[in-house]
């Protein structure tokens, strides 16, 4: 089966969010201060994900997997993609 990279956005909002058809980000990214962006391959038949942004020094919850870091527009804030199962 053929797939395609696709860019996805979460964002920064202190919830889950659940993203269909998409594989593990490939890279993260940040062009405004309040969504972080990621690339994956995009396929139909993937799981959904349940990614959340959190912020350096938020407490992260137990079962979940890290899968990018971005700063900002202006460096001041650092943004972490998570992942829960």
């Amino acid at each position: 089966m053929t797939g395609q990279i696709f860019r996805y956005e979460v964002p920064v909002d202190d919830q889950w969010h659940e993203i269909a058809g998409c594989g593990t980000p490939l890279h993260v990214d940040c062009r405004n201060p309040w969504i972080v962006e990621f690339w994956a391959w995009q396929r139909e038949d993937l799981p959904a994900r349940r990614l959340r942004v959190f912020g350096t020094g938020q407490l992260i919850p137990d079962g979940t997997h890290y899968r990018g870091t971005t700063i900002a527009p202006g460096g001041q804030l650092v943004w972490h993609l998570i992942e829960q199962h």
